[in-house]
């Protein structure tokens, strides 16, 4: 959500970064970036080596922060996987069409003339291809198919897939029509000769991809599932998780290894064609780590048991404290971004829409509503600091507003806490009564969006307004 002045502002720079040399529509396809959008799922922000993780080994999506931008305040805009991918492929702040958690994903129906992002880039000129999760439609209700927005497809998945085939070949939840997978837990593969982890086998198919463009620019959503259950690992990564204690750990280790080499794989790709200087790779996660709570387990295993780290965040998947929606961000564009750096700004997934359109030197369209910001004219040395600017996360009866370096997080009609995140980013000490107007002031923000934004998309009487 933006004030006027906001808008005016973002207009104004988007004209001027439309004339720089370099990403003007005029300027020939070919020099244009390619953009490569990795999502993984449920990895939580203290994970990554590069955000302080000691217990897995990343050091592919580590390499990417050391020669790029590591974004200290990145955030997704749903702690849960539904909404989170809206928010991103929209570019707008999913309760504004009536999505508030997972089960509104079976109607969500854009505004009319709004296009998402894989539109918007194929307009520009663009091969654009999805590997994996896509989770904007719903084969129980009415789906909105990923070949409808994606000139290639691979592997798609409405929710959740198994990591390993069954006995006829299929990966349960993959490219099959069904919701999710068979709920297995606990499993170690491969059974056969032969079978290749799901994760590996998406990678596969992004080299594929980038592969067959040829000079041609492109868009990729790499949308891993991993590492979101059903925990399923790879035996080859035994070995190197001896340290690790408790059998879901280790499988949350070995689904995060996995996606880790799937990194490194795809930039060695890029830069076999030689166009890894002159591709954008962005780096994030749909929301914080989630604990297991879920169907399938096995009797024996702890529940609640939290899977990955936070890094010390308060929260995780599902909440709106910092460790439910801060996630790892990076970014890695060698061509423009040659000085490594890590940035405090807050960022949110629904800056990657007009981000990308920049880079790919299009407008973005009239009817195309977009919430967040092009961050490019702030990502080179020597420019202005990002606009201070207003966050809201909401999902009807509870979410969270920022505003600088305050923080309200609210649930129903109450105030949960307000904490300043620059001197508490753990969010240990509720400043509300100290604070009294500040709260008040968030929490009137918070209650005139619910006024702004219509009811969930598929009613439920959890989420009344």
């Amino acid at each position: 959500m933006q004030t006027f002045y906001s808008r005016l502002v973002l207009s104004i720079l988007c004209f001027a970064w439309a004339l720089i040399p370099g990403v003007q529509a005029k300027e020939s396809i070919a020099n244009r970036p390619n953009i490569v959008l990795i999502f993984v799922d449920d990895m939580g922000y203290g994970d990554p080596g590069c955000y302080g993780g000691e217990v897995i080994s990343t050091p592919n999506i580590d390499a990417l922060a050391e020669a790029g931008l590591r974004f200290t305040q990145g955030y997704t805009i749903s702690p849960v996987c539904g909404p989170s991918r809206v928010g991103l492929l929209t570019g707008m702040q999913p309760s504004r069409i009536g999505v508030y958690w997972n089960p509104d994903m079976g109607a969500v129906r854009p505004p009319e003339g709004h296009s998402l992002l894989p539109e918007a880039l194929r307009d520009a000129g663009y091969t654009t291809g999805i590997v994996g999760k896509w989770n904007l439609n719903n084969p129980r209700w009415d789906p909105l198919p990923a070949e409808k927005f994606f000139d290639k497809t691979y592997d798609v998945m409405v929710w959740e897939g198994d990591y390993w085939p069954d006995k006829s070949g299929v990966y349960r939840g993959v490219a099959d029509g069904n919701f999710g997978s068979s709920k297995t837990n606990g499993t170690w593969g491969p059974e056969k000769d032969g079978d290749e982890y799901l994760t590996n086998r998406l990678t596969r198919h992004a080299c594929e991809f980038i592969a067959d463009q040829g000079d041609r620019p492109f868009f990729l959503y790499l949308a891993y599932n991993a590492p979101h259950s059903p925990l399923q690992g790879w035996k080859t990564h035994l070995p190197k998780l001896q340290g690790i204690e408790g059998e879901a750990q280790k499988l949350y280790a070995s689904m995060v290894m996995a996606v880790d080499e799937g990194v490194g794989k795809v930039v060695a790709q890029l830069d076999q064609m030689k166009i890894g200087e002159n591709t954008l790779i962005v780096f994030a996660s749909d929301n914080g780590p989630a604990v297991t709570n879920f169907k399938g387990l096995p009797d024996s295993w702890p529940r609640d048991e939290m899977l990955g780290s936070t890094g010390g965040l308060r929260g995780k998947k599902g909440t709106f404290f910092e460790g439910g929606i801060r996630v790892p961000f990076i970014f890695h564009w060698p061509a423009r971004f040659a000085e490594p750096a890590v940035l405090d700004s807050a960022v949110t997934t629904l800056d990657l829409f007009p981000t990308f359109c920049a880079a790919a030197g299009t407008a973005v369209g009239r009817e195309t509503h977009l919430d967040g910001l092009n961050l490019l004219p702030f990502l080179s040395p020597n420019t202005a600091d990002l606009p201070e600017r207003e966050l809201i996360w909401f999902s009807g009866p509870s979410g969270a507003v920022r505003q600088g370096d305050w923080k309200l997080v609210f649930e129903k009609k109450s105030v949960v806490g307000l904490y300043h995140l620059a001197e508490d980013p753990k969010e240990s000490q509720d400043l509300s009564e100290k604070n009294p107007e500040i709260a008040t002031q968030l929490f009137a923000r918070a209650k005139e969006w619910r006024r702004q934004v219509p009811p969930p998309v598929t009613p439920r009487k959890n989420l009344k307004k």
